[in-house]
């Protein structure tokens, strides 16, 4: 089995030097069987999806064809057609992989979209956390621990909190 040499970015640490081999989490025999492998470190078994999510990282590289690979499921389309992806830019693609990332961290369920129910709080933080998350994140592979989302999702609620009463006191 080969392995890549690839630079995962850890997203969200707080060492510029805290990165991870892509090797320690995906093989290149996974994207060809239909399947993504996902280790801890050589020689323990893959884990299942639901295990992978309940370690906390989410993750995304590009396989050796070119393309994008997540290790959790898209369960909101903003528009039916347009699947979530990592772009260098804002897009469509990007805020949809933002709302698949915040969705399942907020209780809120308010706003329909193509396919899934997402809330009104997603879909309007969305873009903000496209541009300061996701678009800081320039590797072809990446690593985001649940406990950064939400502390990104708690962050933005202290501030709009703060907003809302220097709106009410006149301030």
């Amino acid at each position: 089995m080969t392995h890549h040499s690839l630079t995962a970015e850890r997203i969200g640490s707080r060492t510029p030097a805290a990165a991870l081999t892509s090797s320690a989490w995906m093989d290149e025999a996974a994207p060809r069987s239909g399947k993504r492998a996902y280790r801890a470190s050589r020689g323990t078994p893959p884990q299942s999806s639901t295990a992978r999510n309940k370690c906390g990282d989410i993750c995304f590289y590009v396989d050796s064809s070119g393309r994008q690979c997540f290790n959790f499921p898209q369960r909101v389309w903003l528009y039916p057609c347009v699947p979530m992806a990592v772009t260098p830019v804002m897009s469509i693609e990007l805020e949809t992989l933002a709302i698949n990332l915040l969705t399942p961290l907020t209780r809120e369920r308010d706003y329909p979209a193509a396919v899934g129910v997402t809330s009104r709080r997603v879909r309007s933080l969305a873009s903000l956390f496209c541009a300061e998350c996701l678009l800081t994140a320039q590797s072809q592979a990446w690593v985001m621990r649940r406990s950064t989302i939400r502390a990104w999702l708690a962050s933005r609620a202290r501030i709009q909190g703060r907003s809302r009463v220097g709106a009410r006191s006149g301030r």
